[in-house]
């Protein structure tokens, strides 16, 4: 038996490169299999998995099970976030980089991932939401280099060569470096820097790959960790690449770090802003953190 016994279970049909219909009929057989009765809903476009997650404890729902990439599950996401009664998310992972997933430290496969569905930890997390964009995001916003490698991976290019046309698109970002004159109001209080990225961090800890983007980033906290990253060379991204893989972030000239609830990031000249993987135009952004306004189920290795 299951303690979830009306899943509803949002799809991207287009994600996993067209196995999702079937990976969603497996994971529904599953958890049929364990006493649950399922619904199944296939995206048709954008919008749709939000408003679905939003309506799901209308409709009796309770659990949401996200069939898809990372941005299937922003919009689950979003959609939660702007409801009162909350429920569990869980997400099978088929996207191109599957980031949130990593992140969360869920299994791949269908049979473990239904297992950790059923018996994973749920737990409160932080959103962040950008009021100029009416748009929430779980795991970061940025400025500068995260953004232009968004930028330099159109769509079309994701299908045909997956994970490996972001590498290639963030080794040539790192080997052109710009720069910015960068102003940062974190709580009403304002810093300037000359950075080429400014990352906005709610969840920055990606265990897995044993990543961490800042000292102390927790999606528990109510707060953003802000990095400000101000390399010059490509060395100087590397090394800076370097110390988050190492848990090493000494403040440098080219490291500082900032906690806030609320920011506004200004720059002259205007560069480019992406958030969880979707790019939104240029500077100024505007970020606040909704704290405890989504529910997700973690994987075991997960804290």
């Amino acid at each position: 038996m299951t303690r979830y016994q009306r899943p509803l279970l949002i799809v991207n049909p287009v994600s996993g490169r067209g196995r999702s219909l079937r990976v969603v009929q497996r994971v529904r057989r599953e958890l049929e299999s364990r006493g649950a009765t399922c619904a199944v809903r296939v995206t048709e476009g954008p919008g749709d998995a939000s408003r679905w997650s939003q309506r799901a404890a209308a409709d009796s729902f309770d659990l949401i099970v996200a069939v898809g990439g990372d941005g299937t599950l922003q919009e689950v996401i979003a959609g939660q976030a702007r409801c009162e009664r909350k429920m569990p998310v869980a997400v099978i992972p088929l996207g191109t980089a599957n980031v949130v997933a990593i992140a969360l430290s869920l299994p791949w496969l269908v049979r473990p991932a239904v297992e950790n569905i059923v018996n994973g930890r749920v737990l409160p997390f932080d959103v962040g939401y950008l009021p100029d964009h009416d748009r929430y995001f779980i795991l970061m916003a940025a400025i500068g280099y995260p953004a232009r490698i968004i930028k330099d991976s159109p769509r079309r290019l994701k299908k045909i060569f997956g994970v490996f046309i972001y590498i290639w698109a963030g080794l040539r970002a790192a080997l052109r470096p710009s720069h910015a004159r960068v102003a940062v109001e974190a709580d009403g209080q304002t810093y300037h820097f000359v950075a080429n990225t400014v990352l906005v961090s709610n969840i920055g800890k990606i265990g897995d790959i044993n990543l961490k983007v800042s000292p102390d980033t927790s999606p528990h906290d109510g707060k953003f960790d802000i990095t400000i990253i101000s390399g010059r060379t490509f060395w100087d991204v590397l090394k800076i690449i370097f110390r988050m893989l190492t848990w090493r972030w000494p403040l440098t000239r080219r490291l500082r770090y900032l906690q806030a609830s609320r920011l506004v990031i200004r720059s002259l000249p205007p560069v480019p802003v992406q958030a969880d993987g979707e790019m939104l135009g240029n500077t100024p952004l505007r970020a606040e953190i909704r704290p405890d306004a989504v529910e997700l189920i973690v994987g075991p290795r997960y804290g």
